[in-house]
């Protein structure tokens, strides 16, 4: 969920007060929570009530500009629409010279084609659909606010198809339609640039939460149109028993960390974790889109960072101090197929994201922390493969 940002720094949270944002200037993803009928007291909500429904709104300085909304913008809303992976048979549209984060070395393979799922791109390993080169010159030299959401839809179906497709499948949301303009300075063109993360951020959180009001027991994760895991929900614990390996040595991620690790949001689990990084993920895709657009820089390479880190310490708790849990999990095979795919997709869009500075804050640090042999051994401890392979090939 999209909220206030601070320092540029996207965080995304069910639930912070209005108060906070205007107080500390502090951005996190309360925009929107789980739809109503969503099913209270699971094993993912260890609150036994879901999350309420609390608009954040916030004023804080971002490297670019002032805004409400996610760390993760200069506008500070965080929106991820996640994409599919590309067409195995399509063209590379992008080949990068820059370096890949995760492993410093090599740029990424490319995207191929403009949608689908599961794809290989340039390289032979793992890609999703897209063409960064598609123009969208009408669409901006046509743009009006009243037009907002169809811009940011046809914007997606040029470039990012498996962003438009989420972004469409809930085009009708209330929530989008009226509350979430008020966040954002739609009159201007860059001004609907920086929102269309949070819209893909917060609808990819709308459409996993209603996709899961019809697999009692399990919950939804969108990566893309064809590309979808549907977990079973396990007795998972809170997140804030990651909190002290995560501040062991110092935290890279405390702008985070207080956010999803602390007070009533750190007493969720892993379904809400996994749901994070999958909007944060989808979010960065969507901001990939409209890169060159952007007014100023923001934390969208951050946000996904600091989760696939999250997920990392996560797997060594449960494998450390949750041994039947771990087991339960590792033996599950839509739960391997999350992990796999969350890493590689991660993985994807932060070289994509590179090239870009605007893309990033301080995200640096963190990736170093990812990269650790200790880390990424957690990956390969639970897929059966090390981390590089998973993400190639996951």
């Amino acid at each position: 969920m999209t909220g206030l940002k601070r320092g540029g720094v996207r965080v995304v949270s069910w639930r912070i007060a209005a108060q906070v944002a205007a107080v500390a200037g502090i951005a996190a993803c309360g925009l929107k929570g789980p739809p109503d009928g969503w099913e209270a007291g699971d094993a993912d909500d260890a609150s036994g009530t879901r999350p309420a429904d609390v608009a954040t709104a916030g004023t804080g300085a971002t490297s670019g500009g002032a805004g409400a909304g996610d760390p993760g913008h200069a506008t500070g809303s965080t929106a991820s629409g996640a994409g599919g992976a590309g067409n195995p048979t399509g063209s590379a549209v992008s080949t990068g010279s820059g370096s890949g984060p995760s492993t410093g070395s090599g740029g990424n393979g490319g995207g191929t084609g403009s949608g689908g799922s599961g794809g290989v791109g340039g390289d032979g390993c793992y890609s999703e659909g897209h063409d960064l080169t598609a123009s969208i010159a009408d669409v901006k030299s046509g743009y009006s606010e009243s037009q907002w959401l169809a811009s940011m839809l046809e914007v997606l179906d040029r470039r990012y198809h498996n962003g438009w497709f989420v972004l469409d499948a809930m085009k009708s949301d209330p929530w989008l339609l009226n509350d979430f303009p008020s966040y954002f300075d739609l009159s201007s063109w860059s001004g609907m640039a920086e929102a269309l993360d949070t819209a893909c951020h917060e609808e990819s959180h709308g459409y996993d939460f209603d996709a899961a009001l019809s697999t009692p027991g399990s919950h939804v994760y969108y990566f893309g149109a064809n590309l979808q895991v549907t977990a079973p929900k396990l007795a998972f614990f809170g997140r804030d028993e990651i909190l002290a390996s995560i501040e062991a040595g110092g935290s890279v991620t405390a702008m985070y960390d207080e956010t999803y690790l602390t007070g009533e949001q750190g007493s969720y689990d892993f379904i809400f974790l996994a749901d994070e990084l999958t909007a944060y993920t989808n979010g960065l895709a969507c901001a990939v889109a409209v890169a060159g657009e952007l007014p100023g820089p923001s934390s969208y390479r951050d946000g996904v960072a600091a989760h696939l880190y999250y997920l990392e310490t996560y797997l060594k708790i449960a494998r450390t101090q949750h041994a039947s849990l771990y087991a339960q999990w590792k033996a599950a095979p839509e739960w391997q197929k999350f992990v796999r795919y969350a890493w590689a997709r991660g993985n994807y869009w932060m070289k994509l994201a590179a090239p870009f500075s605007k893309l990033g804050i301080d995200d640096a640090p963190i990736w170093q922390r990812v990269n650790q042999p200790q880390n990424l051994a957690e990956i390969q401890q639970f897929t059966g493969d090390d981390a590089a392979s998973v993400a190639c090939t996951p």
